[in-house]
């Protein structure tokens, strides 16, 4: 507000001093600033949320298929010749036609996926040729493999069997999503075990 004197009487005009005028300014500039960290926070945080929700899908997916296939499959005791190893980073599978069945780790690139370093495959061939069972811009950081017993409980042995233990395997499962923002990146990991549903004897 400013004031003149004409003669003996003040008279006011209405309006802003430029130190109100400064003081406006500076307080919605601040207000913009933190609403717009806000709007960018939320963005990401949305991004993060949708990428882990692919990712979340992409697991149990793959999970399910390693689970479904040792269920219903006899574990390849003959692809050992001295006895499975404490960790293996392939699963293997045999029919009792002979059919073998894997699951192992092959390059991002042979999935067709230049954005990550491995994927997850399924084969049934003996590897001639795969299947990818992890999706796009998702890494497969980690796939191992226990398998207990190590010797097949279902193959006699100098007139009686080895051991008495169903077979089962652990299977530890982690997966990256690779996103285009390094910040959005979003890791899972998952870990099962499973028992074999065939008995043989």
């Amino acid at each position: 507000m400013k004031i003149y004197m004409t003669g003996s009487k003040a008279h006011s005009l209405s309006g802003f001093s430029l130190i109100e005028m400064l003081v406006v300014v500076l307080v919605f500039s601040t207000v913009a600033v933190i609403l717009s960290q806000i709007f960018v926070g939320f963005n990401r945080l949305q991004r993060k949320v949708s990428n882990a929700a692919v990712l979340g899908q992409d697991m149990r997916f793959a999970m399910e298929a390693t689970i479904r296939s040792i269920r219903t499959v006899p574990l390849d005791y003959s692809a050992y010749t001295s006895g499975i190893p404490t960790r293996d980073n392939r699963l293997r599978l045999r029919k009792p036609t002979g059919e073998k069945i894997e699951l192992y780790l092959v390059p991002g690139a042979t999935c067709g996926d230049a954005s990550v370093t491995q994927c997850l495959a399924l084969t049934t061939d003996g590897g001639s040729t795969f299947q990818p069972i992890t999706a796009k811009r998702v890494n497969v950081k980690n796939f191992d493999v226990y398998v207990r017993p190590d010797t097949n409980p279902f193959v006699l042995s100098g007139g009686s069997y080895p051991n008495n233990t169903q077979p089962f395997v652990t299977i530890n499962l982690s997966l990256e999503y690779i996103a285009d923002n390094p910040r959005d990146k979003v890791t899972l990991q998952a870990q099962t075990t499973v028992a074999t549903r065939l008995y043989q004897r």
